[in-house]
């Protein structure tokens, strides 16, 4: 099997190069519209929600409920994204400098999921070491990025767009011949309701992480039409995830539990069909991978110096592929990253009414960031870092506090003169 994997991760590694490395090879009229991505980069850039979410998700059962929940879960990025795009433009220098290092927070979160995430599927799938194949996805991604920029992320999610529909159509029509729709409503196979509390600080999350969304806001920047494309990216992600999951619904009863003995069983699908299926999940997982990596790259090298983004590059990924290696869950990061996006989203209300363009929003983020840790520590740290409603009312203090110390600070003219007493 370790044969198998390893030629199904080259082959797909090879191709996603192959694809980076030509691009802008043949100049085109539609060569400037493709260099931005559009929808198709927001989708991919979607598509790691439900990629470090799932493991989330999948423990409890992959049914109707949480079908519905990771719909909205991919949906919902590039619609906050695209309602608040505007924010970023009516932001004086230090607040939209803060905005952009959470952003870069956030896409960090991500690209690590997604490695942790490849790590944990083809080890249990392929039988290789986690470690390897974290650490190949990684520097492959960084290596044809480093060649050609931003804009061979932006080819891969073309291709990606193609390759990811194919395993859940064919999920799809072997559900619908092998299962019957009536165990969508009524799962032969038990599973445990996700909680209100979980599903709450789910969406929570994923609202906070949208916001400062660099993936997504990069993309909805350059475009003439940025609310059609937000709509579409929204849209494709949420129609995978449907095809995805009714299909597994379908093939399994009703309900797919993770970990089961239904995960086994793909694992016990013949040599070729196993192989499909890594080439399939190495080239969405990678292209996902470069997606957020060429978002923090270019905004950590603007918050830096231009003229090293291959060196920002480079510590970004190999950071990653340490952090992910080391990550007991790929949950975790993605919580810590949201509290900072949590607080930032609060820190900058004031700026929405155009009132307060010279806003200093990291007073209000540091004191959202403690408060939120704090509330944690008291309601348990353990609980707050699994997606409980511990989490949900972290981030919510978060958000108030920045929220508040904001609006106090802005108040207050930087040039104000403080009285000095006699």
């Amino acid at each position: 099997m370790g044969l198998v994997t390893a030629i199904a991760v080259g082959i797909a590694l090879l191709i996603l190069a192959i694809v980076s490395v030509t691009v802008g090879t043949r100049p085109t009229d539609k060569s400037a519209a493709r260099m931005n991505g559009g929808p198709v980069s927001v989708f991919v850039a979607s598509l790691a929600y439900a990629i470090v979410l799932t493991p989330v998700i999948a423990p409890a059962g992959l049914n109707l409920p949480t079908m519905v929940l990771l719909i909205v879960v991919v949906a919902l990025p590039p619609i906050i994204s695209g309602l608040f795009l505007r924010t970023r433009t009516r932001m004086g220098e230090s607040a939209r400098r803060a905005f952009d290092i959470v952003g870069v927070i956030a896409s960090f979160a991500l690209l690590v999921g997604i490695l942790a995430t490849a790590g944990a599927l083809l080890s249990l799938m392929g039988g290789v070491n986690r470690y390897l194949v974290i650490a190949v996805i990684g520097i492959a991604v960084a290596a044809y990025l480093l060649a050609r920029g931003r804009q061979s992320a932006n080819r891969t999610s073309r291709w990606t767009l193609v390759m990811a529909f194919l395993i859940p159509v064919l999920l799809l029509i072997g559900g619908a011949a092998l299962g019957s729709p009536a165990t969508i409503a009524a799962p032969l196979v038990p599973s445990t309701e996700i909680s209100v509390g979980t599903a709450f600080a789910l969406l929570l999350t994923v609202v906070a992480m949208g916001f400062v969304d660099l993936a997504i806001g990069q993309v909805l920047r350059a475009v003439p039409n940025p609310s059609k494309t937000a709509l579409r990216g929204a849209v494709i992600p949420a129609a995978f995830v449907l095809v995805f999951s009714l299909g597994l619904i379908l093939l399994y009863g009703g309900a797919f539990v993770a970990p089961s003995l239904q995960a086994f069983l793909l694992a016990a699908l013949p040599a070729v069909g196993i192989g499909f299926f890594l080439f399939f999940a190495v080239f969405v997982l990678a292209s996902a991978a470069d997606t957020q990596l060429a978002a923090a790259s270019d905004a950590g090298a603007e918050l830096s110096d231009p003229g090293q983004r291959h060196v920002v590059s480079l510590a970004i990924i190999v950071v990653a592929v340490v952090v992910a290696m080391l990550l007991p869950a790929t949950g975790q990061i993605f919580i810590v990253a949201a509290l900072f996006a949590a607080a930032t989203f609060g820190a900058v209300l004031p700026t929405l009414g155009g009132g307060v363009p010279d806003l200093q929003p990291i007073p209000g983020i540091a004191v959202g960031v403690v408060g939120g840790i704090a509330i944690a520590l008291l309601m348990g740290m353990e609980s707050a870092l699994r997606f409980e409603s511990s989490t949900a009312i972290a981030l919510f203090v978060a958000f108030l506090l920045a929220a508040s110390t904001s609006l106090v600070v802005a108040k207050r003219p930087a040039d104000e003169a403080v009285p000095v007493s006699d």
